[in-house]
């Protein structure tokens, strides 16, 4: 094969050029520390390090909202902490106003008392994040969930939404828990009415009457109960019956049927965790009524408000004390089933707060992968890149010397 003089030049020179450019390019790396500088150089490497990138940029949101939700449920866990404190000083206050050697005035200035800390759940319960946001409020978190009713006690402006934050891929969890389900869906104690029937000819009337014993009322509820009365006999007897079949009901101490039972005027009945206090003279025939109330919900300030009112009482109309028992039993049984909602949602927000930790692990080991994947793609290895630089110099060195001479081979050099 015959090469022209300009063929040899031209090959040469090329030789050259690239030689410098592999150079130039194995410097920029060194400077760089990258394999490559523009997406042209390496398409498919380019797109899987954007790719990574924006895994990284996703990765690094999570762990900011891992933080923010953490630091709201942590916020969360101590007022519901806090206000399990005060509902057990409240607890112990209540156990102490049924102290029946007490009087209006001892129990007044433990109703003083119990106000203070009514009004420290209160506080608690409208407790507000970094942010300004009421954290009880579900989504109206702008505004005071639990305020003052115009009529007495207290009323709920939040809703039952509940805020969630994503922290991971497919992981969201819950940072907030509404107020209305914490503390104004308590289940109300059982009760019951009793009234003469309008049809009674007698004077029979009601003196007092309380549940006595709500788990064995309970049982009992929703059933009813009607007290008859017999005159027919030298004593006046009466019979306590269930208003669904018509049933004799146990009772008294020790149980025993309430079957022609004689009747005292003033004296208690007792049966199915009802006590009853009647006087009078009935006629034959009447009847009381017992009717179970339907169940209802009050809230936990309520509750307490509706406790302080009572222990405060009047001179003019004291409570009884049958009153005073079943006002502190249904009190304390207010205050137990708060408690109960409180503490089964600090174990709620510290199940939560596990699936945190395990999203921080998760996030932790994608970043680690993504950051050593992003690093094999374009990070040099300088070790190699130095010597590949050596060796390409050495390579310029000799196609450059090789270029000398291959331009010195011209025919007309031989020419004298």
């Amino acid at each position: 094969m015959r090469l022209s003089t300009q063929q040899l030049f031209f090959t040469s020179l090329n030789g050259v050029l690239n030689g410098q450019s592999r150079l130039v390019e194995l410097q920029q790396q060194i400077a760089s520390g990258k394999k490559f500088e523009t997406p042209g150089d390496n398409p498919i490497a380019s797109s899987q390090v954007i790719a990574l990138n924006q895994q990284l940029s996703i990765t690094e949101q999570y762990r900011n909202n891992v933080s923010a939700a953490e630091g709201r449920l942590r916020l969360e866990e101590s007022s519901l902490k806090s206000m399990e404190e005060v509902l057990q000083q409240v607890r112990q206050l209540t156990v102490q106003a049924g102290d029946g050697a007490l009087n209006l005035q001892d129990r007044k200035a433990i109703s003083a008392e119990i106000k203070q800390r009514l009004e420290q759940l209160v506080s608690l319960a409208n407790t507000r994040d970094t942010n300004d946001q009421f954290i009880f409020g579900g989504y109206q978190s702008g505004q005071a969930p639990i305020i003052n009713g115009v009529s007495g006690g207290y009323v709920y402006q939040g809703d039952e939404g509940q805020l969630f934050i994503k922290v991971a891929d497919n992981m969201d969890v819950a940072v907030s828990d509404s107020g209305k389900s914490l503390f104004m869906d308590i289940d109300e104690p059982l009760n019951f009415s009793s009234a003469p029937n309008v049809g009674n000819t007698g004077t029979v009337v009601i003196d007092d009457q309380a549940v006595i014993n709500q788990k064995s009322f309970e049982a009992f509820h929703p059933e009813g109960a009607t007290i008859t009365f017999d005159t027919t006999t030298p004593v006046i007897t009466y019979t306590v019956t269930r208003v669904s079949d018509g049933g004799v009901i146990s009772g008294g101490t020790p149980s025993s049927p309430l079957l022609n039972v004689p009747y005292v005027a003033g004296s208690a009945i007792e049966f199915e965790g009802i006590r009853i206090e009647l006087s009078g003279v009935p006629a034959n025939g009447d009847t009381v009524d017992l009717t179970s109330l339907a169940p209802s919900k009050l809230d936990m300030f309520s509750a307490i408000e509706k406790l302080t009112i009572g222990l405060e009482g009047s001179a003019a109309a004291p409570l009884t004390q049958l009153e005073l028992s079943e006002l502190i039993a249904d009190s304390l049984i207010s205050l137990d089933r708060g408690l109960d909602n409180l503490v089964q949602t600090e174990a709620k927000i510290g199940g939560r707060l596990n699936v945190i930790d395990d999203a921080t692990d998760s996030n932790e080991n994608m970043k680690l992968i993504s950051q050593q994947t992003l690093s094999d793609l374009q990070d040099i290895d300088y070790a190699d890149v130095l010597s590949k630089l050596s060796l390409q110099s050495f390579v310029l060195e000799a196609t450059q010397n090789s270029f000398v001479k291959i331009t010195n081979l011209s025919l007309f050099n031989f020419l004298r």
